[in-house]
């Protein structure tokens, strides 16, 4: 976000010197070139049915207001919410376009949120029960061209290339401990954690988190009995233009199927040991017993305007 505030500043900055007289239109229609290939990209958006994914908020989470329902209408059971924590890993970015072409994305290194392809979604800002860093990032910086393509298409999650370096050598975004899982020396690809403030149930948590589980070691080689990778294929009716749309995360849809009302509820990925896992696996599009596709469609991305 802080990324898309400095490119709309230096916007205005532009457009103030060539109203001041002080520079010529060239320059300026230049600058805003500049500007605007900086700013090529796939932009993403964290939400909670109706409500943004904001830390230091109490977040309804309202999404089914049209249902006579009003445990729909909760998240995971209860209502209101504080969000704690929300970041993902995407990676192998593709759009297809009108003619079924397979454009495969370029994802550079950034330096901070962007690293072998692979770039750190981070929704929370250390405010309220946020734990993490001030810190956010809602941009996959790439190079795109301002057309209507068919299909985007994506991973959640960290390839297995990358999965089992080591974190404390890693460069930006593969060095953060918290999204590492020593127990499989590889990363945590999504975490989501949110708290109950509803006065009945105030405390109870949501925990989930993703990532490759059954993993060993052996010659320095790892492998991995379940990936749980996510691969995110969405096909709107009226297309993807990277340059008028984004994609939306829904947190609410998420963990559909849990209900922290009567207590907290997490998954960790540990296979039959963490059986909450296989009610929001689904959501994502993933078989919990294998750790690939599954026979179900994913809920939780969708295209929507920007």
């Amino acid at each position: 976000m802080k990324y898309l505030y400095r490119s709309a500043i230096a916007a205005l900055f532009i457009i103030f010197v060539a109203c001041d007289g002080s520079s010529g239109s060239n320059n300026t229609m230049l600058a805003l070139a500049a500007l605007t290939a900086q700013q090529q990209g796939i932009q993403f958006s964290a939400v909670v049915g109706d409500s943004n994914a904001d830390c230091g908020e109490d977040i309804s989470g309202h999404g089914d207001s049209q249902s006579s329902s009003v445990t729909i209408q909760h998240v995971a059971g209860v209502m209101p919410i504080g969000l704690k924590d929300l970041r993902f890993y995407v990676s192998e970015f593709e759009l297809v376009d009108q003619n079924d072409n397979v454009v495969d994305l370029d994802v550079p290194n950034t330096g901070i949120w962007q690293y072998g392809g692979v770039t750190l979604l981070d929704f929370e800002n250390g405010k309220g029960s946020c734990s993490g860093t001030a810190e956010t990032n809602n941009f996959v910086q790439t190079s795109v061209e301002n057309k209507t393509y068919k299909t985007v298409r994506f991973t959640v999650g960290v390839p297995e290339t990358l999965n089992h370096i080591d974190y404390n050598n890693a460069p930006s975004p593969l060095n953060i401990s918290g999204l590492t899982w020593g127990w499989t020396m590889g990363y945590r690809f999504f975490v989501g954690e949110f708290l109950s403030n509803d006065a009945a149930t105030l405390g109870n948590a949501a925990v989930l988190h993703i990532g490759s589980t059954g993993c060993s070691e052996s010659g320095g080689v790892y492998t991995c009995t379940n990936s749980n990778r996510s691969v995110i294929e969405i096909t709107p009716t009226e297309g993807f233009n990277p340059y008028t749309q984004k994609i939306q995360f829904d947190l609410k849809k998420a963990v559909a199927g849990w209900d922290i009302s009567s207590g907290s509820l997490s998954c960790h990925s540990m296979g039959a040991m963490d059986s909450n896992c296989s009610t929001v696996y689904p959501n994502f599009g993933l078989d919990y017993s294998t750790g690939n596709a599954g026979s179900v469609a994913q809920t939780v991305f969708a295209v929507v305007s920007k």
